[in-house]
Order: structure tokens, then C-alpha cells, then sequence
């Protein structure tokens, strides 16, 4: 027997022995306990396991965000989980949105249109064009700019060849009610007629042609111009002037509300809103309770904050003493007020309820569709109603729209139509509208032969346009009744002709009418005023026949092709939209870093940003007249401008006296190359440039024709040192917060940290120096001339410029000064042995450029009379 070895520790603490064997089941019980219990614990999901649900998974099973979102976690821990991480005060929260399909139901998703709606009113096809255009907020609205597209070129041959379709429902419609004489002498204080015919011209009343007006602030024409309105009257049987005559005035929502307050001070109106209602004394209790009911029959549907407020009347004069009463005197009539909270159609009248004023919100439609397609667009859109009563009115249409341009009409024709409703006419797919062969009757007989109830529409009424909303058909409504009845796909079905009729009022639009200014008839078109309700409606049925959107970009873009603008400079609009282009441009220059600033001192421009016209008019005017200038205005005399176009084509002095705070709108055409661009500077070309121009035109050389000289920016150095010492102070400052922070440290038992540096003020005040110092002075408070800001003297700015596809040419629309153009006539060479006068020119620089260039310029005659 061989004797036991010693082991490790037998040093430590004696013998000790091993077993020579293990007996084997014992060794099975013991293990087999600790799997029993190794699979229990991977089994556990109750709160006695220490571990976490999410942590119980495998390793290829388990995410990062199972502690947040219990869904990402197989369906059977869920519920553990959340009673886990309850207990532990980190209740999971659930951040994900609600789905799409709860978002986009019927009920949640008209919630969220009217809470988007709060601030800005959309238009009834904002949700098609938004998601196809670019939206802007504009005039309280939220409206379409430009298609997501790049469509510049195909709305411009929309516009010349084809059909362009915009929405402008954006502008507002005020109808005005009463006396012939009333309403002439109320508006020959807010117009002229030296800008055109008014409001109550013959031509106009009879209602079958639409008129458009310059409107002015009472009794300051021709200064306070508020903006330029079209409007139209009601067709009436009796041609009796003492009866009452309805108006409808369209107002531009840049200025809507100006124009209201104008009227309703010189028509002497008051709100509808409160109003005083007589009580009779005679009558007992119970009849004065009964004849209050009679008043205001909807008394009872009003809140307690919407009820009218009634006067306290003495028991004795309610009639409880009745046989005293008889044999007493009266008392006086005594009022109660009756006030509206909300009306959905504001209303006003003058004191003797003749004159009544009643803004139509949101009661019509207007689109509008330019180009000499138009017609076709409309004659396959709009079809006649069977059961119209006005059979000649929809013959006449049918015939007026089968003609080759709308500018073969009279113009600014107004005809009424009760069309079927627009979806009966859409096609399955999006169609061209092919013009129609047979010509029933030629334009002559269209212009001679007209009925008399051509203008005449149920939308003038205000209980059809009430039952036309009524009794509108859904969309929704009108798909599942195409599924029940329609046994072939696309046939007509038999509830389609008991739809209601759709009255709409198609207004022509001439174009140009100056082919010496302008390509004849260019912008013809139609306006289509439908009510409301049917907008989307008869915009998809418009488009699928081949007409194609526009935005606010177009309706510029159309007007600049037509040599002309939408908003005058003198205009609210026009002040509204300059400051607002400036401002844009001022925050977009300054983030630009510095050495990538235009430098506009060196470059000799006075204001990069706007036009002032002000100090323009100011240094232009005559030594006798005061030196300052409180305003401008844009010259709209009729006669004057054409007196003027005749002097610079004869080549004759300017009539005089002329207004010296005139501007005088005209158009602009590049001759050779370079581009012209918004507040580019109108300048006088001196002797020395009309020799180089036909320098340059013998050697076939395209350059400018003067280069304007660099000047000294003596605030340069200023800026640097500003910008150097703003910089020390900024240091300095913060060393005073850190050695302040040390010194607290020695004493402190905590943390200190830095105080806050508060230096906002000293950025803002700094910031504000710099634009100072980098951009001239602010055209308000100018008092350098503007006239003689560079090497030649400017008489005029460009106010919008682009490339014109009519023209073929940079084309851009100005105002002058008439001092300044009757100094380019007087300087003039002499053009002898030419037979033909050759074309008015000055001079044009932008102002982020040095080089002037030569245009060609001519007076536009209807600034008061737009042709688009």
C-alpha cells in the first residue's frame, strides 16, 4: 500500500486527503438540481428575477429601444414590461404619432383644416394646390406662388397660345345698394375722371360690360391711391334712376380694408351689428313679449353672451295698471339693442336706410383663364343647362365661346349661364379641347345682335346663391351614386339630370389694344365668377380640358409681358410689396460674410435695396419750390400721357406745366446684351455716349458704353477698427467673469461656475453700426442727392425686370421723372437725314454692377387701364 501524498495546503493547516472515487449518482442528483434550476431562472419573468424583461431575450432579439416602446417587444412580455417599468417610475410614453389612417379620417382630418385655417384663409382648391405649388402667405391668405415644376416657359405659351388657369377667389367682393344719384356723388370723390371713365358711365350700367376704376382716399386725388378695382352692375328691367341699383366692387385684399374704411366715410355707413329697436309703451306685457319675439324671431338660438340687451322698463309701463294708464299721457318709446356676435356677411347702411353695404365673404369663385384657347376650355367645360329658361342668353354663349380668340368680342363683355354641373363635363383623362368647326354666327353679328338678358344671373340673388349651397351634391355623395347606377363605365346615368343647375358669370378681358405698345390682344381671356361651393369642382373639370395653372408668379409675369404692372408703386400694394422685397434682400445680403459683399459705396449706389422715390421727385424738382417733398404719385391724366408720347415722337419740349411729383410709367428694351435686373438706376446718356455708341455700333463691339469710375469707401477703415475693438471688449469682459470666478473658487465649499455674460445689447448695438457703415444711408433719412449719386444723373428706377418672350428681349417696366425725360429730349442730338425718328433711349446700370448700357423706352398710356 503506497503512502498518501501531501497536498498543497498541508503545510498550511495539516493533512488533507481526497477522494479516490465519486459515486455517480449522487454527482447526477446534484447537477440535475442546478439545471432544474438554471431553467428556471431563464423561464422567470416575474418581478423576483433581477433582471428585466427586455433583458431575458436573446441577445439577437433584444433592441435599444424596448425600455421606451413596449411594442418592440414580443406580444407576451408586453404587459409584464409595462407593469415593470411602472413600478419603477419609468412609465414608458408612447411619442409616436397617431397612423396615417387615423390622421386622414373624414371627422380628425376637417379638425386639422380648421385649426391650420386661423390664420390664414385658404381658398376652396388650396388642398390641390398645395400639393403641386409652392404656398406663400400673402394678404391674409395662404395662396399659390409657382408650380413645383420648372413651367415658366409652358405658362408663358399657355398664356400666348394656349390657356393659363389661375385662382384669384382671393379677391374679396363688397356689393353696394341704393340710389343712382347717391352712389355717383359717393364715387366722384374717391375717382377722377381725368384716369377714365367712373363707375356710373352709361356703358356700364346696363350690366353687360365690366368696368375698372382708379380708387383714391377721399378728396386727395391724385395723391392717396389705394388700388385699382373692376366692378359690374346688376341688369335691370326698368331703366328708372331713382330706383335702387346694385354694385359689385372686386377689391385687391392688399387694400380691402383701406377701400372699406373709405367708403363707408363718404357714404356715411354704420355697422349692422348693434342696432336700436323701438319698444312700443302702449301695449300691455304679454303684446310688448309677443311683438319682441316677432323682431328677432331667432332669439332663442342665441347664447347668453349673443342676446340682445334689453332695457329695464318700469312695471307701471307694462301695463299692470292698465285703467290708470288710459286716461295718462304716454310716455316716450323706449329701445332695446340688438347685437350680433358673428355675421358670416358684414353689413352696412347710411342713416336713412337707403344705402346698404354687404361684404360677400367667401360667396363666390373667380377664375381666371388667359389665352386665346380659353375659349375652347370653357365651350367644352361648360355645357347649358336643358331646363334653363333663358334660352337666348345660352345660344348667344355657346356662339360667343365658338369663336376663334376672345378678343373678337366686345369688350369686357359680361354674360350670364346656367351650366350642368361641372363633373357631368370632365373627361376620363386629361384632354386638349379642340376648337369647334361650325361657326353658327360671325363676330359682326355677335357685336350687333346681343339679348338683353345676356348679363342676367341667379347669382345677384341672395336667396339663390343660399339654396345653390344647400342643395350641392358631394363628391362623396356623387360616387356612390355613379356605383349603384352607372351599368357601363363613363355613360350619363338618370339621377345626373336631376341635378341642380350651376349659375356661373363669364366676363371677357380684351388684352392689348395698343399693337404699337404691345402684340395685339395679348392676355385676352375670361373670367369665370362661379358660387361657392363648386371651386373644386369646375377647377378639375378646367384643368382636365387642357388648361394649365398658374400661381402669383404668373399673374406678374403676365403683366410684365403686357408691358404693365399689377401694383403701382403709389398703391398700398405696391408700398407693401417694395418694403417687403427690400427687407428680403437687406437679411440676405448681411449673410453673406464680408468678403463676399457687394460694396455698394464703391460702387456709387445710394439704395441697392429700394427706389426711392421720394428723395428722386425731391432733387428733381425746380429751385422755386420748396426742397422737401412730402409724397409721389404715378401720373394717370389720359390726356397728359398722350401729350407727352406725342412730344417724344416728334421730338417736340414736353407739354408744360407738368406735375413735378409725377412719375411717368414706361417700358424698357435692352438694345444689345446685359441683363436688367429690380432698382436698376435710369440715368441721362451725355454727349460723349451717343458719340461711343456709334463707335461701337461701326466696329459691331457689344461692350458697355461707360464704366463707372470706383469710388472711395471711406468706411472701410472705420468697420476694421470697430470690428477690432468689439472684439477687445468681447475679451475683456469674459477675463473679468473668469478672474471673478477664481476669485469666488478660494472661498466656495461648491462648484462656482461663470457668470452669464449678457452682452446682447453690445452685439445688437454692434451689428446695427456695421449695417450702418457697410450700406449708405437709409433712403428716409437721405438728405445727399439722389439725382447726382454717380457719374451720371439718374432720373428714374426700374421697379420689375425679366426677360420677355414677346419681345424676345430684357424687358422691364420704370418710372421717370418728367424734368428728367424733358432734359433727355432737350439734350438730344439732331437726327438729321434720318426719315424715321429713331426710338427714345437712356441709359441703365444695376445697381450691383458698373456698367451702363443703352435701352429703348416708350410711355404706357393705360396705366389707368390695364389691358390684362
Amino acid at each position: 500500500m503506497s503512502t498518501q501524498k501531501l497536498e498543497y495546503d498541508a503545510a498550511m493547516g495539516g493533512r488533507v486527503s481526497l477522494p479516490s472515487h465519486v459515486t455517480t449518482y449522487l454527482y447526477a442528483a446534484g447537477v440535475l438540481q442546478e439545471i432544474r434550476n438554471l431553467v428556471a431562472d431563464c423561464r422567470e419573468t416575474t418581478q423576483r428575477s433581477s433582471k428585466l424583461i427586455f433583458q431575458t431575450l436573446p441577445k439577437h432579439m433584444r433592441r435599444r429601444a424596448m425600455s421606451h416602446h413596449p411594442k418592440r417587444l414580443p406580444r407576451k412580455y408586453r404587459q409584464a414590461h409595462k407593469s415593470q417599468m411602472g413600478k419603477g417610475g419609468n412609465q414608458p410614453v408612447n411619442g409616436k404619432r397617431p397612423s396615417r389612417k387615423y390622421r386622414r379620417r373624414p371627422k380628425n382630418l376637417m379638425r386639422e383644416y380648421v385649426r391650420r385655417q386661423r390664420r390664414h384663409v385658404w381658398l376652396e382648391t388650396h388642398i390641390w394646390h398645395a400639393k403641386r405649388f409652392h404656398m406663400v402667405e400673402r394678404w391674409g391668405h395662404r395662396l399659390a406662388f409657382a408650380s413645383c415644376d420648372k413651367t415658366y416657359r409652358a405658362c408663358y405659351r399657355a398664356s400666348a397660345e394656349h390657356c393659363l388657369l389661375q385662382d384669384i377667389s382671393f379677391y374679396g367682393c363688397v356689393e353696394l345698394r341704393g340710389p343712382l344719384d347717391t352712389l355717383r356723388q359717393g364715387f366722384a370723390r374717391l375717382t377722377s375722371p381725368q384716369c377714365g371713365l367712373g363707375v356710373t358711365a352709361k356703358t356700364f350700367l346696363t350690366g353687360r360690360r365690366e368696368g375698372s376704376v382708379e380708387l383714391f382716399e377721399d378728396g386727395r386725388y391724385p395723391h392717396g391711391a389705394l388700388q385699382r378695382a373692376s366692378f359690374m352692375w346688376r341688369p335691370r328691367e326698368k331703366e328708372e334712376d331713382q330706383a335702387e341699383h346694385t354694385l359689385w366692387l372686386w377689391l385687391h385684399p392688399s387694400a380691402a380694408h383701406a377701400t372699406l374704411k373709405q367708403l363707408i366715410s363718404v357714404f356715411q355707413l354704420k355697422s349692422k351689428k348693434q342696432q336700436k329697436m323701438p319698444l312700443k309703451n302702449e301695449v300691455d306685457g304679454h303684446n310688448m313679449q309677443v311683438e319682441m319675439m316677432e323682431i328677432q324671431p331667432e332669439k332663442e338660438k342665441l347664447s347668453k353672451k349673443e342676446r340682445p340687451k334689453q332695457e329695464k322698463v318700469p312695471t307701471e309701463d307694462l301695463g299692470q295698471n292698465n285703467e290708470s294708464r288710459k286716461d295718462s299721457v304716454q310716455p316716450a318709446l323706449r329701445f332695446w339693442t340688438q347685437t350680433k356676435a358673428f355675421e358670416l356677411q358684414p353689413s352696412y347702411s347710411n342713416p336713412d336706410d337707403t344705402l346698404h353695404l354687404v361684404l360677400l365673404h367667401r360667396q363666390f369663385n373667380r377664375f381666371r383663364l388667359t389665352g386665346p384657347s380659353a375659349q375652347r376650355v370653357l365651350a367644352a367645360s361648360l355645357r347649358p343647362h336643358q331646363q334653363t329658361e333663358l334660352q337666348d342668353q345660352a345660344n348667344y354663349c355657346q356662339a360667343a365661346l365658338q369663336q376663334g380668340s376672345p378678343a373678337e368680342l366686345l369688350s369686357n363683355l359680361v354674360m350670364g349661364l346656367q351650366v350642368v354641373d361641372p363633373r357631368l363635363q370632365r373627361p376620363k383623362k386629361r384632354t386638349k379641347a379642340e376648337r369647334n368647326a361650325e361657326q353658327t354666327r360671325s363676330a359682326g353679328d355677335l357685336l350687333v345682335d346681343q339679348p338683353k338678358s345676356l348679363p342676367e344671373s341667379p347669382l345677384w340673388s341672395t336667396e339663390a346663391r343660399e339654396l345653390l349651397g344647400k342643395g350641392i351634391m358631394s363628391t362623396h355623395t356623387y360616387e356612390q351614386l355613379r356605383q349603384q347606377h352607372a351599368v357601363v363605365p363613363g355613360a350619363p346615368c338618370a339621377f345626373e339630370q336631376q341635378m341642380q343647375a350651376v349659375p356661373v358669370i363669364l366676363i371677357q378681358r380684351p388684352g392689348s389694344q395698343d399693337s404699337r405698345y404691345k402684340r395685339l390682344a395679348y392676355g385676352c381671356g375670361w373670367d369665370v365668377i362661379a358660387p361657392a361651393g363648386y371651386g373644386m369642382a369646375l377647377w378639375l373639370t378646367l384643368t382636365m380640358w387642357g388648361a394649365r395653372p398658374g400661381g402669383l408668379r404668373e399673374l406678374d409675369s403676365v403683366a410684365r409681358e403686357a408691358g404693365a404692372e399689377m401694383h403701382l408703386p403709389d398703391t398700398i400694394a405696391g408700398v407693401q410689396q417694395a418694403a417687403a422685397a427690400a427687407d428680403e434682400l437687406r437679411v440676405r445680403y448681411f449673410r453673406l460674410p464680408p468678403n463676399k459683399r457687394t460694396n455698394y459705396r464703391k460702387l456709387a449706389v445710394a439704395s441697392p435695396f429700394s427706389a426711392p422715390w421720394k428723395q428722386l421727385v425731391r432733387d428733381w424738382r425746380s429751385s422755386s419750390t420748396s426742397a422737401s417733398v412730402s409724397s409721389y404719385y404715378v401720373l394717370r391724366h389720359r390726356q397728359q400721357l398722350e401729350e407727352i408720347a406725342e412730344a417724344i415722337r416728334t421730338r417736340r419740349p414736353l407739354p408744360e406745366p407738368l406735375p413735378e411729383e409725377a412719375l411717368i410709367q414706361i417700358q424698357l428694351r435692352m438694345i444689345s446684351r446685359g441683363h436688367v435686373k429690380n432698382n436698376a438706376l435710369i440715368c441721362l446718356p451725355t454727349a460723349a455716349d451717343h458719340k461711343q455708341r456709334w463707335r461701337h455700333i461701326k466696329q459691331n463691339d457689344q461692350a458697355s458704353v461707360h464704366v463707372e469710375p470706383a469710388q472711395p469707401d471711406l468706411n472701410q477703415q472705420l468697420r476694421k477698427d470697430l470690428r477690432q475693438s468689439h472684439k477687445l471688449k468681447l475679451k475683456r469682459l469674459r477675463a473679468r467673469r473668469v478672474r471673478e470666478k477664481r476669485r469666488l473658487q478660494e472661498t466656495a465649499t461648491k462648484r462656482v461656475h461663470i457668470r452669464p455674460a449678457n452682452t446682447a445689447h453690445l452685439v445688437r448695438t454692434q451689428l446695427q453700426e456695421m449695417c450702418r457703415l457697410w450700406l449708405p444711408t437709409d433712403p428716409a433719412e437721405m438728405r445727399d442727392s439722389v439725382r447726382r449719386q454717380c457719374s451720371r444723373q439718374v432720373f428714374g428706377y426700374v421697379s420689375s425686370a425679366g426677360f420677355s418672350f414677346t419681345e424676345a428681349l430684357v424687358c422691364a417696366v420704370g418710372y421717370v421723372t418728367p424734368a428728367g425725360l424733358h432734359q433727355l429730349i432737350k439734350e438730344l442730338p439732331s437726327s438729321k437725314g434720318h426719315r424715321k425718328q429713331p426710338p427714345l433711349m437712356c441709359l441703365v446700370r444695376d445697381a450691383d454692377s458698373r456698367d451702363y448700357r443703352w435701352a429703348s423706352f416708350q410711355i404706357n398710356l393705360n396705366v389707368a387701364c390695364p389691358a390684362f
